[in-house]
């Protein structure tokens, strides 16, 4: 994530009713000792162009390096999120590429990295958006 993006998400307050996008990143089941891979979650919250903010999310990570990984979807969910005129896509992915390489130029400046937006043994990671947005 570059410079400017990381001070503007440190100095600026996260504005949950309003367009956003959460995201967060751990260790992927589908990793084996030959090759790591990254699960990426992000939730995309507007109410137009949120597959195009995703696009551009992952353009992203592949205009940093020559290399060119695979973004294998996981999972993807669409709702609407209650008491606004938006709706919010969740989308996980696979990939190779490092979350140093993460940047949301393009896409948002209203982001927040959420620790809870994970995989889990007890429960769903769609059950915990759902309860965020509806």
């Amino acid at each position: 994530m570059n410079k400017k993006i990381s001070k503007i998400i440190k100095t600026q307050k996260f504005k949950f009713r309003e367009r956003h996008v959460r995201w967060n990143w751990e260790k992927s089941p589908a990793s084996t000792e030959d090759r790591k891979f990254v699960r990426y979650h992000f939730v995309v919250v507007d109410d137009r162009f949120r597959e195009n903010k995703l696009i551009q999310i992952i353009s992203n990570f592949q205009n940093k390096t020559i290399m060119n990984y695979p973004f294998d979807e996981v999972r993807k969910v669409e709702g609407k999120f209650a008491n606004t005129n938006f709706r919010y896509l969740f989308v996980s992915y696979d990939t190779e590429y490092s979350p140093k390489l993460l940047n949301f130029k393009k896409v948002s400046e209203n982001i927040k990295r959420d620790s809870d937006l994970k995989e889990r043994k007890i429960g769903s990671i769609e059950s915990y958006i759902s309860k965020l947005y509806e």
